[in-house]
């Protein structure tokens, strides 16, 4: 570097020949005029240096570079691994001689070339929307649970909500809460390659989209597009989103005790979020006024429908749990309507059950109401009855079954009416049922009819109207005030005049 700059110094500022800078430095005339010419100082070579070694796997090293750059990401071999190979078949280059050959090679073909991007300005009305993956505790133990998040592009208001799952009835319910929380419908909507919205990839921008979700997208009218694969940054707002949420809301990791509970307070945070975002100077609420919206008239309802067949233990099999439904459908077939936190069992348009939807296996919803019927043809299985074991009914509902049947001198006949005295519940709750009974046992009355006589007065009796307080009276002054009225003789003489009406 020395040399090159006394040299560039002799030309430019001494106005000497090359000869004669040649001859009072002792170099060759050729490197003084690399010297003036390359004011970089940088050495070039003009001559690529032979590679004997590469020579013979020059094209087995192209087809593995070509062959591994067309496969998914998560299937590509790191150039670590491809020498690793070559060495296997012979190769006794260095892991640097190889690199250099490779370079040259995915040079050659294009491949690994960095892609140029474009800033774009964000459209008003449009929202990009995608699930992320985060984890909670639940006794104590890790679970894995599915967050939606939606971003509008230019107000950059956020909508945040989470779900056990990423299936249909919740893409669904993730995009109209998203859709109630901005208080309209984005024009435009970006997705990721979702299975609930598309069922087939095809060339460029083409996709075969899923019934279901041409049915939602026809309701709403919004225009729907498809990130390419593996082109997350199409989306990248939402991408940020779900790792601002993964790293704000859900580190350290949250205790989880229902998603009711836990869609409370992301839709808290995410209101908060609104209230205190700004974008260049710009509040998060001034700026979605800006937003060109499709109005939000009705909510549409989805739900994922299935068959199922009632055993003979009243339940039917959904998702490895079981639902309980009523006596009189055993054996009979049944459409299963699932929705995202619910479950609808419906025979001949009618809704015969409903229960909160379970996660997980093998677990049972028994609803107490359904089995009664059955308990009380099969009064001696009762005590042993599951589905009572798991009731958990105040300890007065006991006492008052063990008295009624000594009362009737007759276990059977006493736990029969017993469960006339539970169907009650089912109008009055079980609380006030339960208060009844323990002022019925305190005068050792024990029967159906007196439950039901009390619940009867309780309901229907009307209190007789409350005579005014002497204050009261004193306070309306009521001797101040004067009525005109008619003599009883008036009376009288109205009622002779209709008498001789009559006999006309």
């Amino acid at each position: 570097m020395v040399q090159y700059n006394y040299i560039r110094f002799l030309y430019f500022n001494k106005h000497k020949s090359q000869r004669e800078i040649a001859k009072e430095m002792g170099i060759h005339r050729a490197t003084v005029k690399r010297a003036i010419k390359n004011p970089e100082q940088k050495y070039h070579m003009n001559v690529e240096r032979d590679k004997p070694v590469n020579g013979d796997f020059e094209k087995r090293i192209k087809h593995l570079l070509e062959y591994n750059s067309n496969q998914p990401k998560n299937q590509k071999l790191t150039k670590r691994r491809i020498y690793e190979l070559i060495c296997e078949e012979g190769y006794k280059g260095s892991y640097s001689s190889f690199t250099y050959q490779a370079r040259k090679i995915e040079e050659k073909l294009g491949i690994n070339q960095k892609e140029g991007f474009l800033k774009l300005v964000p459209l008003r009305g449009s929202m990009q929307a995608d699930f992320g993956e985060v984890y909670v505790m639940q006794d104590k133990m890790p679970r894995k649970i599915h967050v939606f998040c939606a971003k509008l592009c230019y107000s950059k208001v956020e909508f945040v909500k989470a779900y056990p799952g990423e299936s249909t009835e919740f893409f669904f319910d993730g995009l109209t809460s998203a859709f109630d929380f901005f208080g309209g419908v984005p024009k435009k909507i970006i997705f990721d390659n979702l299975k609930p919205a598309v069922k087939e990839v095809l060339t460029g921008r083409e996709r075969i989209l899923q019934e279901e979700f041409v049915k939602f997208q026809s309701f709403y009218c919004f225009e729907s597009e498809f990130c390419g694969p593996a082109k997350g940054n199409e989306k990248g707002m939402v991408e940020n989103l779900v790792k601002y949420v993964e790293n704000n809301y859900f580190l350290p990791r949250v205790e989880f005790k229902s998603f009711d509970i836990l869609n409370l307070e992301l839709e808290e945070k995410c209101h908060r979020r609104f209230k205190k975002g700004r974008y260049e100077g710009e509040s998060w609420e001034k700026r979605i006024l800006d937003e060109d919206f499709l109005p939000l008239k009705e909510r549409y309802v989805f739900a994922r429908i299935k068959e199922a067949k009632v055993d003979t233990y009243q339940l039917i099999h959904l998702e490895k749990n079981r639902y309980s439904v009523p006596t009189n459908y055993i054996g009979k077939k049944v459409e299963v309507h699932i929705y995202p936190f619910k479950v609808k069992v419906i025979y001949k348009g009618e809704v015969i059950a409903e229960h909160e939807r379970m996660f997980g296996k093998n677990k049972e919803s028994l609803n107490p109401y359904h089995f009664l019927p059955l308990l009380r043809k099969k009064a001696r299985a009762y005590e042993q009855a599951k589905v009572i074991q798991d009731w958990g009914l105040p300890q007065i509902y006991e006492k008052y079954h063990k008295m009624l049947q000594a009362h009737l001198s007759s276990d059977s006949k006493g736990t029969r009416e017993f469960i006339d005295i539970l169907k009650l519940t089912q109008q009055y709750t079980v609380e006030v049922v339960a208060k009844i009974l323990k002022e019925l046992d305190e005068k050792n009355r024990y029967s159906y009819q007196e439950v039901l006589s009390v619940l009867r007065y309780q309901t229907q009796h009307k209190p007789k109207t409350e005579l005014l307080s002497e204050e009261k009276l004193k306070s309306l002054d009521l001797d101040k005030h004067t009525t005109t009225y008619m003599p009883l003789s008036t009376y009288n003489e109205l009622l002779r005049k209709v008498g001789c009406e009559n006999e006309r």
